[in-house]
């Protein structure tokens, strides 16, 4: 059969501008590449700048993420200057930047991902509650941000763009008083997860261990009612559970350090084993981007940033991250399989990396974080100190790496007489929607979307679920 070429672009519900072009035969794509279609230039600005530019710069890189930006930036100059945040600092970090993952999964699955089914070709009259602006799990989804949004009011000051965390600390104090309110508003953002969400407490669901369990649970009580329960039934018939899986290397930092350096997530590199993670081991290549060749296979502690749009070879503004020269995923289901999550690592073995695992990963990662967040509260004490004199950076190198909601952020940057000379990011779509690398070996998305079927070019709803599964930020991609 003829082999045909097809560019979608843009995708709808997505967070920047994306092209995905596939090459199809017999009604699956066989080959495909993601692209990266605006450059931004965050690097190339920040150098000659104050280092603290670079907290209040990068923080506008995503409106989705931005703590997340402030916090590596803020963790980069801590590095160079080896000092350390107080425990509240870390307690408080910790909560601003779990309440902005469980709002980004939550907005991705009820804004992005979920609304599909009601359009062609699925059109489910089950799925109605999803329908955008007017379905009541989407409506009621909307309506319950404002809870979480209390709670970073509370802790960071201001949400986005927030600069709380800096490298000595968090700049707001907070007073038992306000402690309690944020216990008070992470209530009722909790009864919307269990009475919506779930259809039950949220412990009964963190008890689950295994896909057998799971299943019984989707088949009593109130759960398959729950948008959660709805979700499963609709990705159970449409295949979802099949479409998406890549011969996956999963990456992670260690997802939010608690005041002794330890992790509630930890790091780790699994590529059937799960391994030490160790980001020397991490470099970029050009070789298909517009980038200068120059710049090409390096770690990104000595990388450059020249664009170069005229390459006819290349396709995509960004880069292609690799650890130990392999592509690798990250996100919440890289971040839960290094972690042994017992009902996760269930579910990959039984349906692979799939569309539908990552989604149900992303749930259960936001779920975790509501019952840790009430516990960090827990853990703050308003008579110690949330920060400290940091010294001014004049030079040196320094790496901050933290978890984002779309899994692993990097910001690498080098000092001198006070200016940063060099300034590199890595962010998670840049590992999961990353061109092909030196050896043309492709990304983790342009892996996964071998197979996808596409039985109609004018409405590729499978090839759109496999590219939502990874949550894509092109903005952050971008950079």
């Amino acid at each position: 059969m003829v082999r045909k070429t097809i560019a979608f672009s843009p995708f709808t519900r997505l967070e920047g501008d994306l092209q995905i072009r596939v090459d199809i035969e017999n009604g699956q794509i066989v080959s495909s590449r993601a692209s990266g279609t605006l450059y931004r230039g965050f690097e190339t600005m920040l150098r000659g700048r104050d280092p603290l530019d670079a907290i209040v710069i990068t923080c506008r890189v995503c409106g989705q993420c931005g703590l997340t930006h402030s916090a590596a930036a803020a963790e980069a100059i801590r590095s160079l200057l080896g000092v350390r945040m107080p425990r509240n600092a870390r307690l408080a970090g910790n909560v601003m930047l779990a309440i902005e993952a469980i709002l980004s999964h939550f907005t991705h699955f009820y804004l992005s991902f979920a609304p599909d089914f009601t359009e062609p070709p699925y059109c489910e009259r089950q799925a109605q509650i999803f329908l955008p602006l007017a379905g009541s799990s989407f409506l009621r989804a909307l309506r319950e941000r404002e809870a979480l949004l209390g709670v970073l009011g509370l802790i960071a000051g201001k949400w986005p763009n927030s600069l709380a965390i800096q490298p000595g600390g968090t700049t707001r104090p907070v007073t038992a008083s306000e402690i309690r309110r944020a216990h008070g508003l992470l209530s009722e953002y909790l009864r919307f997860v269990e009475e919506q969400v779930l259809g039950c407490e949220l412990e009964e669901w963190l008890q689950l261990r295994s896909v057998p369990e799971l299943e019984r649970w989707l088949g009593s009580g109130s759960h398959a009612a729950g948008d959660l329960g709805t979700f499963a039934a609709l990705s159970l018939r449409h295949g979802l559970t099949g479409i998406g899986s890549w011969p996956a290397r999963f990456l992670s930092s260690g997802g939010w350090s608690g005041p002794d350096g330890e992790t509630l997530l930890p790091p780790g590199f699994h590529d059937g084993l799960t391994r030490e993670f160790d980001s020397a081991r991490i470099t970029e290549h050009v070789k298909h981007s517009w980038y200068d060749l120059r710049g090409g296979a390096l770690p990104p502690a000595s990388g450059e940033t020249e664009p170069a749009p005229e390459r006819d070879d290349a396709y995509s503004w960004a880069k292609a991250p690799r650890y130990e020269g392999q592509p690798a995923e990250t996100g919440p289901l890289a971040r839960l399989i290094i972690a042994q999550d017992p009902l996760i690592a269930d579910l990959a073995k039984k349906y692979g990396p799939s569309a539908f695992v990552r989604e149900i990963a992303r749930l259960h990662e936001s779920i975790r974080l509501l019952k840790q967040v009430g516990a960090w509260l827990g853990e703050v004490d308003p008579e110690e100190p949330f920060y400290q004199e940091a010294p001014q950076a004049l030079s040196g190198t320094g790496v901050g790496l933290v978890e984002a909601p779309r899994g692993t952020l990097g910001h690498w940057l080098r000092v001198e007489e006070g200016k940063i000379q060099n300034y590199q990011i890595i962010t998670p779509t840049g590992w999961n929607l990353s061109p092909r690398d030196s050896v043309d070996e492709p990304g983790p998305l342009e892996t996964a979307l071998v197979g996808v079927p596409v039985p109609d070019p004018d409405r590729p709803a499978a090839m759109a679920y496999v590219v939502k599964s990874f949550d894509p930020c092109l903005y952050c991609t971008v950079h």
